[in-house]
Order: structure tokens, then C-alpha cells, then sequence
């Protein structure tokens, strides 16, 4: 292969798939038999789906295992925020809050993470 050269091959794969960083909101009537094609998500890019995970978990976190859906919810929550969903986002955030401060085994951790801060210990 010569220096500066692109290969065949990779010229005949720019030629059949088209590589942007735009996403196209097509609404014609081309859209729908797109719809099915990889990569598309016409139906679901305009639901919230990472802020309803983290309020789900938010309210799990509430009434079951602690332990187990605060951090899930803290996690979904920041998602939700990085990718704009500040009403979920928060919202999970607080329920996570709560969550966080009615679970017993959640705040003897912090408790004595706290006690070995103040002593020095580890």
C-alpha cells in the first residue's frame, strides 16, 4: 500500500457507510422503514429512560434494600443530569437522599467511616 493512499477497500466502505456526528431527525416517510435499522432509536430517543431508572431506583431505595438501589439511584441520577434530564436527574438524586438516610445498614457504614476518620484509623 503507497503512503497516502487509502486502500480500496476502505474507499468502497466510506462509499456504503455514510459516518456523521450529526443524528438525523428525519420525520418523512422514509422514516418509518428506517426505523428498524441498527442504530436507530426513533422511538425511544425522546424518553427520558435514564432519569426514570434513577427515580425507580430512588423509590426502591426507599421501601426495600437500601444497600443495594442508593447507589444504583446516584448513579442513574448523575447519567440523568450528564445527559439532560435535570427534572429525572434530580428528582432521583433526592429520592436517593432519602433513600440513603432511612437505611440503617447505609448510615452505620457512613457512621463508621466517620469514627475511623476522627481517630485516624486506616
Amino acid at each position: 500500500m503507497a503512503r497516502g493512499r487509502v486502500s480500496d477497500y476502505i474507499e468502497k466502505m466510506e462509499k456504503q457507510i455514510p459516518l456523521s456526528m450529526k443524528g438525523s431527525d428525519q420525520n418523512g416517510p422514509d422514516a418509518a422503514a428506517q426505523a428498524g435499522a441498527p442504530g436507530e432509536f426513533s422511538e425511544l430517543k425522546d424518553y427520558p429512560v435514564i432519569g426514570y431508572l434513577a427515580v425507580i431506583c430512588g423509590v426502591l431505595a426507599i421501601f426495600t434494600w437500601g444497600i443495594v438501589f442508593v447507589p444504583m439511584s446516584m448513579a442513574f441520577a448523575i447519567a440523568a443530569m450528564i445527559a439532560g434530564q435535570g427534572a429525572w436527574g434530580f428528582s432521583g438524586l433526592v429520592l436517593g437522599m432519602i433513600g440513603l438516610m432511612t437505611s440503617p445498614t447505609l448510615l452505620a457504614l457512613l457512621g463508621l467511616g466517620a469514627v475511623a476518620a476522627f481517630f485516624g484509623i486506616g
